[in-house]
């Protein structure tokens, strides 16, 4: 009997858990920056001097329920660009799965964003 209950209560525990550590569905986001960069990758080799490229990449940081998420996208070509509208302020609808962050455009469909940091807003002295 007392095997039992220890049982049904770590089941009951891991299912009440589990529960509260995933958040799916669509939550208010706010756009805190969201930029265009790029990062050198080497393409080759010519005599032991490595010849680069520029990569472009997005960076995007949003604030949610007190946290702030940093996360980048790598385009899939070289002229893919961000939504117009989203400016630091602005609120987008968006869901957090694991290490990735899913970004609703303006069209409705979404954009995969793989986190990079997430991060306590700092506070402000009086």
């Amino acid at each position: 009997m007392g095997r039992r209950f220890l049982l049904a209560l770590v089941v009951l525990l891991t299912t009440v858990v589990g529960l509260f550590a995933v958040q799916s569905g669509f939550q208010a986001m706010t756009i805190v920056r969201a930029s265009q960069k790029t990062r050198d990758r080497v393409i080759y080799y010519v005599v032991n001097t490595p010849l680069y490229r520029e990569d472009p990449y997005f960076e995007v940081e949003v604030s949610v329920n007190g946290t702030n998420i940093l996360a980048e996208y790598e385009p899939r070509d070289a002229w893919e660009m961000l939504p117009e509208p989203w400016k630091p302020g602005t609120v987008v609808q968006g869901r957090v799965e694991g290490h990735s962050l899913f970004l609703k455009r303006p069209n409705g469909t979404e954009l995969r964003f793989v986190i990079v940091k997430r991060t306590k807003p700092a506070r402000k002295s009086k």
